[in-house]
């Protein structure tokens, strides 16, 4: 027995003596490797310290910093453009019109020329208007770029019927243009008996063009005399600064009146008080 507990513990000097080598060999190693890399200055324990150094002199938001300053030289340059070039060289889009400014293009007569004007910008605009959402001037203006071959390819059939629909809604020259295109055989047949009540239900509405267009055609003796009073009271209730338009009025009243009984004259003007 006491031989092997002194062969036990010889085999365990012998042990610990192999592991003692092994760790003095290894940190001989090491400290080689160290003075090595410190000569050839890439000590890994140095790198470290240098690493972090590179970060701290990295200014924080480099990027950022490029991009402002980038945005500060556009900026300059376009205001050096802006005071040397002209105007037209910085087009701006076209607003779309509103139903107001419309309609006082289409009273005057001058929607289809501020189209063209705007160069037919808001051709896709007007088309989704009238045939999408409906909106009465809208279709009106669609039908009348149709009929003419304004900034669309033409097609009459198509443009009078938006014209139509226009009119089932009631727009005042919608109405008008409809009732002058019959009178004068224009897209469709002449057929003057149809454009009496388009031109009747424009002036209900007050456009002058229909009031004088409908008064124009009873005193050449279409319609009904039964229409003389209410076309009468349309012109006597009918305010202009226009010295040219008032005397063309003041004639087609005289017009109605060698047609009218008095007391029919004297109703009229009395029922122009009320509208």
């Amino acid at each position: 027995m006491l031989t092997t507990l002194t062969t036990r513990l010889t085999t365990m000097s012998h042990y610990l003596k192999t592991v003692l080598c092994v760790v003095i060999a290894s940190v001989s190693v090491s400290g080689v490797d160290v003075i090595a890399a410190e000569q050839h200055g890439n000590s890994p324990v140095s790198s470290q310290p240098a690493a972090s150094k590179s970060r701290v002199s990295k200014p924080v938001g480099e990027k950022e910093q490029r991009i402002t300053d980038s945005g500060k030289r556009a900026v300059a340059a376009e205001k050096i453009a802006k005071t040397t070039a002209k105007y037209s060289d910085f087009p701006s889009a076209v607003e779309l019109y509103s139903d107001d400014e419309l309609n006082q293009l289409i009273g005057a007569n001058t929607h289809l020329k501020r189209v063209r004007a705007d160069e037919c910008q808001l051709v896709a605009d007007i088309k989704v208007r009238a045939e999408l959402v409906k909106l009465p001037t809208y279709q009106f203006l669609w039908g009348d770029m149709l009929a003419w071959g304004v900034c669309v390819d033409k097609n009459a059939e198509l443009g009078v019927y938006f014209m139509r629909a226009a009119a089932r809604q009631g727009q005042p020259r919608a109405l008008e243009q409809l009732g002058r295109y019959y009178v004068q055989g224009q897209f469709v047949q002449q057929d003057i008996e149809r454009a009496l009540p388009l031109f009747e239900q424009s002036a209900k509405l007050g456009f002058l063009p229909a009031k004088i267009q409908w008064a124009e055609l009873l005193v050449r003796g279409y319609g009904s005399p039964y229409d003389y009073q209410t076309a009468y009271s349309y012109l006597y209730n009918t305010v202009t600064a226009d010295a040219k338009m008032h005397e063309k009025l003041a004639r087609l009243l005289a017009q109605l009146e060698h047609r009218m009984p008095e007391r029919v004259i004297i109703a009229a003007k009395n029922a122009a008080k009320y509208q």
